[in-house]
């Protein structure tokens, strides 16, 4: 299933799917960080991580000219959540799929062990009549 990442194809991110992690940091009052970590292909030329810097939107609060020079509530850019959210569900996907492969691996290793004690008490089978 391949999940639409519209904000974060705005945001010049063209192979998703590489994705393996991110981060955000908050590193002043009206700034945030996104860095994307990626699992890029051997002898690949691009970054293995990515940075992205937004800015917080102000808000003056209710009562600002009573409060003084604080009085500013700064908001995440809606932007930043928007691919957050298509980052947290990308990755859940993708936690998704090897949660699937790791139990179709697990199927696949009791089916061979059945599959050869099957065999095995065929060929006893055999043996007896013989």
């Amino acid at each position: 299933m391949k999940i639409e990442t519209p904000n974060l194809n705005e945001m010049g991110i063209v192979n998703p799917d590489q994705i393996i992690g991110y981060e955000t940091i908050h590193v002043s009052e009206d700034t945030d960080v996104l860095r994307i970590n990626y699992k890029r292909p051997k002898g690949s030329f691009l970054p293995k991580r990515r940075r992205y810097e937004f800015k917080r939107h102000g808000k003056p609060l209710p009562d600002a000219d009573l409060r003084g020079k604080d009085s500013i509530r700064y908001d995440i850019s809606p932007i930043l959540g928007r691919a957050i959210a298509e980052l947290d569900k990308l990755l859940a996907n993708k936690k998704q799929k090897t949660a699937s492969a790791k139990h179709i691996k697990q199927e696949l290793a009791e089916l061979n062990t059945e599959v050869n004690e099957r065999i095995a008490q065929l060929t006893r089978m055999v043996e007896a009549l013989d």
